[in-house]
């Protein structure tokens, strides 16, 4: 996994108004945004989550621009905390405002044995971690019991953030790479040779709100070395709760579905208890290391460049415009948001990000100055025609 490090100036906030049924996405520049065409990006992209996610809370969000990794357009480290699944499961049953989402996902909660819950991932033995070896783990320990969440999402779920495990104190810090040209109005299609801002935006700011996976966890140390035990450690997001696979292995007997958090597993997200992919389609993908070559934390990866079922898609295509689908939605109201809409009764819901620039774009002000952006990207040249037509999300 790459986890964006910790940055060390904060000069200016952006705060995105939104009304009293709306979470707030506060923006804090860590440099280089305000006054810029990406700041007004930045803004219409959290206007969007906050016109959809209804709860009442304030998410701290960093954002900036830096040189990545070769093929990487963006990156987001999340804050995270320890949060009992006990906790978790009480929270869900306490909304006062439970969508059918919530019903059903009630109905189909995980199995509990020992005290935790019981779970499908890659066997570990000591510090190490096996990419061929897995198990159907019901010993009760920190990992079955203790999830490791995503502070805004404990925001949603009416909790506490604890922020004693983040270096900036923020929710997530989003980083966009400086190595690519970037389109900041969709309404006209995005220009050949560069990427869809807003949709970038929205992917990112999308992981800080909580689409991550534990997943990636045994994914990346299957491949390197691990220093603490995992079965004594919290893993697990709040999405995982409600990732299933058909047990291919058969760690289980019978041939039900199992939640299962291994890396290179044919997993998907189910509302059912596994009987069932959401929507007819919602794998996610297997892990950069040992699966198909995508981080966990993402939708299946399409083929090409159409044909995605999200937004949260592992790579976008140059020229290519995002598209916000209603199983994007269901994921975060299943996790603990609450939508501004009933997602299953309007499972054809798709937003492109020329719809979104239409509807935001008019609240957000002109940038002041175009240089961040001249500075950021002036020196791209030729080189665009060397990159490959596809691009990953850290």
């Amino acid at each position: 996994m790459k986890l964006k490090t910790a940055l060390c100036c904060f000069t200016a906030a952006l705060t995105v108004a939104t009304s009293a049924e709306a979470a707030t996405i506060n923006l804090i520049d860590n440099g280089g945004v305000t006054g810029s065409v990406a700041e007004r990006g930045f803004n219409i992209a959290a206007a969007y989550w906050g016109s959809v996610l209804s709860n009442n809370v304030t998410i701290n969000l960093g954002v900036s621009f830096a040189s990545l990794n070769t093929g990487i357009i963006g990156q987001t480290g999340s804050a995270k905390m320890d949060y009992d699944y006990s906790a978790f499961t009480g929270a869900l049953a306490a909304n006062s405002t439970k969508s059918a989402i919530d019903t059903q996902a009630l109905a189909h909660l995980p199995t509990v044995v020992n005290g935790g819950i019981a779970v499908a991932h890659n066997s570990t033995a000591g510090n190490t971690v096996s990419s061929s070896n897995f198990v159907y783990d019901t010993n009760g320990s920190t990992n079955n019991r203790v999830l490791w969440a995503n502070t805004s999402v404990v925001k949603a779920l009416g909790g506490t953030a604890d922020y004693s495990n983040s270096q900036t104190g923020h929710d997530g810090d989003v980083t966009f790479s400086s190595n690519f040209a970037f389109d900041f109005d969709p309404t006209d299609g995005i220009t050949t040779g560069t990427m869809d801002f807003i949709g970038v935006a929205i992917h990112e700011i999308g992981h800080a709100l909580g689409f991550v996976s534990g997943v990636d966890y045994y994914d990346y140390y299957a491949a390197n070395p691990i220093s603490y035990n995992f079965d004594r450690a919290s893993l697990y997001s709040t999405l995982d709760m409600f990732r299933y696979s058909m047990d291919p292995r058969n760690l289980v007997a019978g041939n039900g579905p199992i939640l299962d958090l291994s890396a290179n597993t044919a997993s998907y997200f189910s509302l059912d208890g596994g009987q069932t992919q959401l929507f007819g389609n919602s794998l996610f993908s297997t892990g950069r290391y040992t699966g198909d070559g995508r981080q966990a934390s993402h939708w299946k990866d399409a083929v090409g460049c159409s044909g995605q079922i999200g937004i949260m898609d592992p790579t976008f295509c140059y020229g290519q415009m995002g598209d916000v689908t209603a199983l994007d939605l269901a994921a975060y109201d299943a996790m603990g948001w609450n939508i501004s809409f009933d997602v299953l009764a309007n499972s054809g819901y798709h937003i492109t990000t020329a719809d979104i620039y239409r509807q935001f774009a008019a609240g957000v002000p002109e940038p002041a100055t175009w240089a961040m952006l001249i500075a950021g990207f002036g020196m791209i040249g030729g080189a665009m025609r060397r990159r490959r037509a596809t691009i990953a999300f850290a």
